[in-house]
């Protein structure tokens, strides 16, 4: 069964990615989310989440599915699909290229199958629940770097009132501790990174993990840790929530005393 969905998603979310590619050439337009102008949504973020809708409504005609853009109500079904069709939306708007579609399947609020795809540099990176993560169908798995001097982080301050002050006492100390801080636009490729190999740590001030599934559960079947930020592994859920993602547990309480 979590085979047949897995084969789905890879096959779906490439089609996806190529409405993505044929979009960035024509003209699409643009508004603002919930009043606030740098939260933001395209023409195309609704183009693709409909299609992506209608090939699981066409094979898996009786199951839910939640999305970023128009969410379903979930029931109590054990088993909803996840969808955001553009993570980084405000990357692909101005043809920053690095923006994907994200696609889970999850079941009793775990992520059992689901893919990220950046269409631009057709990199693919997918798992299947306890048998691994993988990018472009080859194994990955998270670097063995373990102290905060030899790690590349990602830090994503965000913009809720909440967490600003926190985030921006953290990135002041991590500039002056980490070999590298940098900020990339679009949270679940960041997290795909980690999962890589490629950075060391990822860091959100809100993160909504439920339209990320898919690349938190590739950061912890390549062997990464995905953390709020008192220490319990995060849930997937559709409130914003404050992540830190590590390569370890070293790594992880060593950024948490800096807070």
């Amino acid at each position: 069964m979590n085979k047949n969905k897995y084969n789905f998603i890879i096959s779906t979310i490439k089609q996806a990615g190529d409405i993505l590619i044929d979009s960035r050439e024509k003209y699409f337009s643009v508004s603002s989310k919930d009043g606030d102008s740098r939260n933001i949504i395209t023409s195309v973020d609704l183009e693709v989440n409909n299609f992506l809708e209608k090939m699981i409504h066409s094979t898996y005609p009786d199951e839910i599915i939640f999305s970023e853009e128009t969410e379903d109500v979930i029931t109590t079904k054990t088993g909803f699909w996840s969808l955001d069709p553009i993570d980084g939306t405000s990357n692909f708007a101005r043809n920053i290229p690095h923006f994907a579609v994200v696609i889970s399947y999850i079941e009793n609020n775990e992520p059992v199958v689901g893919a990220v795809y950046n269409p631009i540099t057709r990199e693919l990176f997918s798992f299947e629940k306890n048998i691994g993560a993988y990018l472009n169908e080859k194994k990955i798995s998270v670097s063995d770097v373990s102290t905060l001097k030899e790690s590349y982080i990602l830090l994503h301050i965000g913009r809720s009132d909440d967490v600003r002050e926190w985030g921006i006492k953290l990135q002041r100390i991590l500039l002056g501790k980490a070999k590298k801080t940098i900020n990339l636009g679009s949270s679940a490729l960041d997290l795909c990174f980690l999962a890589a190999g490629r950075v060391d740590a990822v860091i959100y001030g809100t993160l909504t993990t439920k339209d990320i599934a898919a690349a938190i559960a590739i950061v912890r079947e390549a062997g990464g840790e995905v953390y709020d930020i008192s220490g319990i592994p995060v849930s997937i859920n559709k409130e914003p929530q404050q992540i830190i993602a590590t390569t370890n547990r070293e790594l992880f309480k060593e950024i948490s005393q800096l807070y």
